[in-house]
């Protein structure tokens, strides 16, 4: 039996989502930094105090229009485990499908991972996300939700690289990856200011050819690529043997 607190419930994500769904839409046609919150409000057909009702303030607003975009790269990422790749594969696919959708959106991910909104509010923004649209949930693992939740890009990505390091047993110095995840985040952070910039920007598949280029460059760099392969052909001579 639907309880009046159940249906003000309904009723407070319903209204929600058409001040989200107003915001991505105006994000989509004049970009993040034209946002205002008389457009959004026009846009759903509600004023301006009844927004402020839902939402503290435009900021919030865009995180939360902000996370359907990376719904959209949460259910391509092949993050979930590195079995039957070797790590300079696993790594490089990782980045390769982060850059694709983050180079289409590159102010976008820029608010999500770079902003002091986006560093301080993430987690919690995608929980209540999909409190709104829980259809549109993917299962997460384990790891996914602690990369998730951890605020800063840089521990993001190092959490990542340790988690393969850790599962297929590279022998890789605590320094060595901290220099590996430093370079690869300034590699992409630098191409993403570029892909910001309106005018002289590359498109999106150079952008993201070049930037996994100059990750595998890293890689090779600490010899990390031949080590995946060492590791391989150690595997593969261990089998033959038995």
């Amino acid at each position: 039996m639907t309880t009046a607190r159940g249906n003000r419930e309904e009723k407070r994500k319903r209204i929600m989502s058409y001040f989200i769904n107003a915001t991505i839409e105006l994000m989509e046609e004049e970009g993040i930094e034209n946002l205002s919150i008389r457009k959004v409000a026009d846009r759903a057909g509600y004023n301006s105090a009844t927004l402020y009702h839902y939402f503290s303030n435009l900021d919030e607003l865009e995180l939360f229009a902000s996370i359907k975009c990376l719904d959209e790269y949460m259910k391509e990422t092949l993050i979930y485990r590195a079995e039957g790749r070797s790590l300079k594969q696993w790594y490089l696919d990782q980045w390769r499908c982060f850059c694709r959708h983050s180079f289409a959106r590159p102010r976008i991910y820029h608010f999500l991972f770079f902003s002091p909104e986006g560093i301080a509010n993430l987690n919690g923004i995608i929980r209540r996300y999909y409190e709104i649209y829980p259809d549109e949930k993917v299962e997460m693992t384990v790891e996914y939700e602690r990369f998730l939740s951890e605020g800063d890009f840089f521990k993001r990505n190092e959490m990542l690289l340790r988690n393969v390091v850790k599962e297929r047993e590279y022998n890789i110095s605590e320094q060595e990856i901290e220099e590996v995840n430093e370079m690869s985040v300034l590699i992409y952070r630098g191409v993403l200011a570029i892909m910001r910039c309106d005018r002289d920007k590359p498109t999106v598949d150079d952008a993201v050819n070049k930037t996994v280029k100059y990750l595998e460059k890293a890689l090779e760099i600490y010899h990390l690529d031949m080590m995946s392969e060492m590791k391989e052909e150690k595997v593969l001579e261990e089998q033959n043997n038995w």
